[in-house]
């Protein structure tokens, strides 16, 4: 990975972390546009930045949480992601079954 291209997915990850903030109430949301060429603008870093970059710099974001929360609580990377993930599929399948009753009425 060139230098260039890391700093990009590193401006790219505290925008995506400032917009989680903004959204928890910490702070105000970033200004994000869409460019003509498909690219994401991030105001708040002066950055375009594909789609690829922004999923990137999601994984270490990610990544990053799921080492802080194993070495805070004493588990594994494979425990807390394992747990994290059960958590999100058992939250699909609940949205799911709230989903079916609607598509019924219709």
């Amino acid at each position: 990975m060139t230098a260039d291209r890391r700093r990009v997915e590193l401006r790219a990850g505290a925008s995506l972390l400032a917009s989680a903030g903004a959204d928890l109430g910490c702070g105000e949301e970033p200004g994000v546009r869409v460019l003509p060429d498909g690219r994401l603008w991030l105001a708040d870093v002066g950055a375009a930045v594909s789609a690829a970059e922004i999923y990137r710099a999601a994984r270490a974001v990610l990544a990053a949480q799921l080492d802080a929360m194993a070495q805070v609580s004493g588990q594994s990377v494979e425990e807390v992601t394992f747990g994290w993930l059960v958590g999100l599929q058992m939250d699909d399948v609940l949205a799911a079954l709230d989903a079916e009753p609607e598509a019924d009425a219709a």
